[in-house]
């Protein structure tokens, strides 16, 4: 918690880059890569192996993107800096990011605790969008955010129609697979299948600091 308070108080937080959580990246021989064209994942593993799953991505088309409220899924380099997801074990978040919200106790007592990042997802997987009375589990069973330099991926955490949750560019599940996976329906995030979702952040392949490529085509590295 005395490291959570520190991080907190900084007033000036660095750029947000894989180096910014550990001293050397955990997953410098991984690499994760969104064909939006293709509407797949692909995951290059350390001993050499690809593997490749569907995804469901932005209805706004293959556009650059302007703003979060576009439905456009953004293109370029980005980093996991949230990780949320059924098993509370799995949760973390980068310090820089408490740190920006440093003038907001709400937003910082869900960020600095674990218990306080479960709370974070509950509210999230009860939002009611639709407005029908129900939960939308709109994220599945898990939830990765990301941040990049470079494109647009939101305010991180906001309030919406009254509860605290986090609201950017993201890998996360999706209540509809068979609806949004392959298709373009979603926000801006990218959908996965809940499967291919928890066994990524089971792995740590989707952990923080984890670097992750958006593009309109598959990865170089593709044979």
């Amino acid at each position: 918690m005395i490291l959570w308070l520190l991080a907190c108080a900084t007033p000036e937080p660095a750029p947000l880059v894989p180096q910014a959580v550990h001293s050397e990246p955990r997953f410098a021989t991984v690499a994760v890569h969104v064909d939006r064209a293709g509407h797949t994942l692909s995951v290059r593993r350390t001993d050499g192996s690809v593997t490749t799953a569907p995804v469901g991505i932005g209805r706004g088309g293959l556009v650059e993107k302007q703003a979060m409220a576009d439905y456009v899924t953004p293109t370029g380099a980005f980093v996991v800096d949230l990780v949320l997801h059924e098993v509370g074990t799995h949760n973390a978040v980068d310090p820089s990011v408490c740190a920006r919200f440093a003038q907001e106790p709400e937003y910082v007592e869900l960020l600095a605790s674990s218990a306080g990042l479960e709370r974070l997802w509950r509210a999230m997987s009860e939002l009611d969008f639709d407005g029908d009375g129900a939960a939308d589990r709109a994220y599945g069973g898990g939830y990765v955010g990301l941040h990049s330099e470079t494109a647009v991926t939101g305010p991180k955490m906001s309030r919406y129609r009254g509860t605290a949750r986090w609201f950017s560019i993201a890998l996360h599940g999706t209540p509809t697979p068979e609806e949004d996976l392959g298709a373009s329906n979603s926000g801006g995030c990218v959908h996965l299948a809940a499967d291919v979702l928890e066994a990524l952040i089971d792995e740590q392949v989707l952990g923080l600091g984890q670097a992750v490529t958006i593009a309109d085509g598959p990865p170089s590295w593709a044979e």
